[in-house]
């Protein structure tokens, strides 16, 4: 038997839903993925490659652990297409392995994905033929011969060159760094345009979750889905730490104590909870609580 440590009677409990639900066929796809994580509104760029996707989202395999319930950025390129950029949420993580479900992505894109993963096909790049793509080699004159053994003089290279030089490779290197400043800026500006169509999912920079203890939080408790049974011979309590978003969602979930597989289980429940948004002076804030399942 799984119960909750500290339990609401007043609500009633329902089978959460499927974990990994595809709605949408997928296909296979292994190219290199990038994930940002905004963790205490500093970004944390996760490499990666992906396994799947769909218009609905995609699978990868990551080089650090997510957890389920976070909200992430995710871009890669299809093949023979434009980069795809869309606002995420980590669905399940086994390992490095994880599911990322789309929550904001703009039509074209999705369109773009569905007709890559439907199979449609796409007109071919025109490729050079192996005989235009060696260079045609012009021997030179017989008359010509003769003067290869010559020595040919030594060119000296003035101050004003060098000079010369040097100004041009200054240039280039500064257009490197502008070029560099740019594309942060444009990522930045993707990333707040994503976030825009989210309301209650901001992440602010400069203001961290509310703490406020589960006795007080288990009054908010609007919808607690009930947690799957284990096997008999797992025993044990999973210490979890939850932060509530402002519309009284789970946002995100850190396993703190307890075996994996329980620490695992509980998070695929309690991912799905509703709480009444917490308010101060009337106005809603992220909170942060610790929560205990017992299982026995």
């Amino acid at each position: 038997m799984t119960n909750i440590a500290v339990q609401d009677p007043r609500n009633g409990l329902q089978a959460p839903p499927s974990v990994g639900y595809r709605v949408a066929r997928r296909r296979q796809l292994a190219v290199p993925l990038n994930v940002t994580v905004l963790r205490s509104g500093v970004p944390d760029a996760v490499p990666g490659r992906s396994v799947d996707v769909c218009e609905g989202g995609v699978g990868a395999i990551l080089a650090a652990e997510v957890h389920p319930g976070e909200l992430v950025g995710v871009e890669f390129r299809l093949p023979d297409s434009a980069s795809v950029l869309a606002k995420a949420r980590v669905c399940y993580q086994d390992r490095l392995r994880c599911g990322l479900q789309f929550l904001a992505i703009s039509a074209e894109q999705k369109a773009a994905i569905e007709a890559w993963a439907s199979g449609r096909p796409s007109t071919p790049v025109a490729q050079p033929s192996a005989q235009l793509r060696e260079p045609l080699r012009v021997d030179p004159p017989i008359s010509k011969l003769a003067d290869v053994s010559k020595p040919r003089p030594t060119r000296k290279v003035s101050r004003s060159t060098g000079f010369v030089r040097r100004k041009i490779v200054t240039v280039l290197a500064a257009s490197v760094i502008v070029a560099a400043a740019v594309g942060w800026w444009q990522w930045q500006q993707a990333w707040q345009e994503i976030e825009s169509h989210l309301p209650g999912r901001r992440v602010e920079a400069v203001q961290s979750p509310m703490q406020v203890s589960w006795e007080v939080m288990q009054g908010f408790v609007q919808h607690q889905s009930a947690i799957p049974p284990v096997p008999a011979r797992m025993k044990g309590m999973a210490v979890l730490t939850a932060v509530i978003g402002r519309d009284g969602s789970v946002v995100r979930l850190r396993p703190v104590s307890g075996p994996d597989v329980l620490t695992r289980t509980a998070m695929e429940s309690v991912q799905w909870w509703k709480f009444e948004p917490y308010r101060v002076n009337g106005t809603p804030v992220e909170v942060e609580t610790s929560l205990a399942v017992d299982f026995h």
